[in-house]
Order: structure tokens, then C-alpha cells, then sequence
């Protein structure tokens, strides 16, 4: 099977989601809220599935201090809500998925009649997969604004699917359009490629 000009613009697509779904995973931009000092000062604070950025902690005074830089939970369990473990799991595993299979459709590109109709097929179906496995993560991800440390920086209003006097950030509309165009660039797999005629020799071949 060749590749026709929909399949270019499909693997093209492929790799720009994934990109997308992997940008919006790592970074810590989820979820933008506040933290109030004990002099007034408002600082920002960001949440990611896996990740946050500026934290507050007891100084050898006693007193709050906030820590002003970015880093992973020191284990899955101290991730702060279950169901941002689960959304760590299911957009980190398609995430993983669309990178593979948009690598291998930029492949295709570049190496002729490796794909035939029943790989094409296979892709678009694990490419469905890949894009509502990240889409169902980043569904289930406001169900666990009711944690103790959103509620720090988003108020005591927020709660599940109720962020408070937080507000969505780039990196959650990221992963989700990543999500929503994997899925759509599954629907054209099996436009992606053509069959070739097959020609049989026959005796009356010169």
C-alpha cells in the first residue's frame, strides 16, 4: 500500500497530537491558582497530574514559607488525589501510545508498502484508544480539585469539578486538543493509504 496525500496530512496530524498530549502531560500547567501570605502577597501556584509549581512549607521559624520552583511528587502515592493518580496512568499510557504510532506513520512516509490493510486498521483502532485514554484523564482530573492542597491555593469553594478561585491553564487545553485530534486522526486511517492494482501476467503478454 502507498501513501495518499490524506495519508500525509494524517501522519503529520498524528505527530503534532501527540506532541501536544506529551507537552500537556509533562508541564505542570493545569490548574492556576493563589496562595495568600501571611502578608497579603498573592503567589501563584500550578498543578499538573504529576507535577506542581510553587509550594508552601514550615521554615525553621515555624513560619509558612513558599517554595518558588516546579517539581514531580516524590511518589505516586503523594500525589494528592486518586483520581489524578488515575489521570497520570491513563493520559502518561496515551500519551505513549500516540508517540509510537505517530513515529511510525512519519516511517511510512519515508519507506514504501509496509502497511497493509489490516495494519491500517489495527492503527486507527489503537490510535482511538491512545486519544480517548488521554481524553478520559483529563475528564476525571477535576474530580480531584476537592484535595487538601487545591484547596489551599483555590479556596474552600472548590470541590469536584468546581475549581474554586483557581482557573483551567494552558497545559490542561493543550492535552485535551491533543486528545480530541488523536481521535479525529484515527477516522481517516483507512483513507491514509491505497491499495496498488494488482496486474497478473497473462499469455497474451508480449
Amino acid at each position: 500500500m502507498s501513501v495518499t496525500c490524506i495519508g500525509k496530512l494524517w501522519a503529520l496530524t498524528s505527530f503534532v497530537a501527540s506532541v501536544a498530549c506529551a507537552v500537556g502531560y509533562y508541564f505542570p500547567y493545569w490548574l492556576e491558582g493563589f496562595y495568600v501570605t501571611d502578608n497579603g502577597e498573592l503567589v501563584p501556584m500550578y498543578f499538573g497530574v504529576f507535577r506542581r509549581c510553587a509550594y508552601p512549607r514550615l521554615g525553621a521559624d515555624g513560619r509558612v514559607e513558599i517554595v518558588n520552583e516546579c517539581g514531580i511528587y516524590s511518589s505516586f502515592t503523594d500525589i494528592p488525589s486518586l483520581y489524578w493518580q488515575i489521570s497520570t496512568v491513563t493520559v502518561g499510557a496515551g500519551t505513549c501510545l500516540a508517540l509510537l504510532l505517530s513515529l511510525t506513520s512519519l516511517v511510512c512516509l519515508c519507506v514504501r508498502d509496509i502497511i497493509t490493510v489490516k495494519v491500517a486498521r489495527t492503527g486507527g483502532v489503537l490510535q482511538l484508544l491512545a486519544g480517548l485514554s488521554v481524553g478520559a484523564g483529563v475528564a476525571i482530573y477535576p474530580h480531584g480539585w476537592d484535595s487538601t492542597q487545591v484547596v489551599q491555593a483555590c479556596g474552600h469553594r472548590s470541590s469536584s469539578y468546581y475549581p474554586g478561585d483557581c482557573s483551567l491553564y494552558w497545559a490542561f487545553y493543550t492535552t485535551a486538543a491533543g486528545a480530541g485530534l488523536t481521535i479525529l486522526c484515527s477516522t481517516v486511517t483507512c483513507q491514509a493509504f491505497k491499495q496498488k492494482p494488482y496486474y497478473q501476467r497473462t499469455a497474451y503478454d508480449v
